[in-house]
């Protein structure tokens, strides 16, 4: 297994980590790091798979908490593309680990980001108040609440991405209509170029036609 420690240098209030790319090889698991500098943070990632050998671009994360890296506090299997925060309630190393399978090597693209400041991210904040309002026990300690907490969370998250596709689409499909009503006017504006060049080079050649035949008639007299 191959762990890779990706520290952010805390300077301000809220910081950014830099997007990598790196190369997932079959059969082996890579994982990166992100460290908070204080509780009640909140980790946002984004990774997305580039590019593979095969057909297959899926591949399965865990995320582990400070202090226990047997069981991951979220898991997920199969996916292709992520996006998605979650309250970094205590302070310490968050593990963010991959395993592509043993098909193929694979090239991923990944964004981890932290902010400390109160204004969290609106889902983990529902989140939070969602275990605030039910009164939760220890997730660690309970499995099956765990294992309900989890499904909660997967639901959110697809909530989540599904609302960012349909602003992405929405915005795609603005452009596009703006491509295609910028080449109904260029259409329309090179159809007029090229009536009006027909044109001219006709008159052109009249008026050269009619130049020769009287020049032919002055020369015959």
């Amino acid at each position: 297994m191959n762990c890779y420690l990706v520290y952010f240098v805390f300077l301000l209030p809220k910081i950014w980590g830099s997007p990598i790319t790196f190369e997932l090889v079959k059969g082996r698991q890579e994982c990166y790091y992100v460290l908070t500098p204080e509780a009640d943070c909140t980790i946002s990632y984004y990774f997305a798979v580039q590019g593979s050998q095969t057909n297959n671009y899926n591949v399965d994360y865990q995320i582990f908490e400070p202090g226990d890296k047997s069981t991951p506090m979220i898991e997920r299997t199969g996916i292709r593309q992520g996006e998605w925060s979650f309250p970094a309630e205590n302070r310490g190393e968050y593990g963010f680990c991959f395993h592509g399978g043993s098909e193929s090597n694979k090239i991923l693209d990944l964004d981890i980001q932290h902010s400390c400041e109160n204004e969290a991210d609106i889902w983990s904040q529902r989140r939070k108040a969602r275990k605030e309002a039910r009164h939760l026990r220890n997730v660690q300690s309970d499995p099956l609440q765990s294992a309900v907490e989890n499904s909660v969370d997967k639901i959110e998250e697809q909530l989540y991405l599904l609302e960012r596709n349909l602003i992405y689409y929405k915005s795609r499909s603005k452009r596009n209509h703006h491509t295609v009503r910028s080449t109904d006017r260029r259409i329309l504006l090179f159809s007029i170029y090229a009536i009006l060049l027909v044109i001219g080079m006709g008159l052109a050649e009249i008026t050269l036609l009619k130049w020769f035949f009287k020049e032919s008639r002055k020369h015959a007299v």
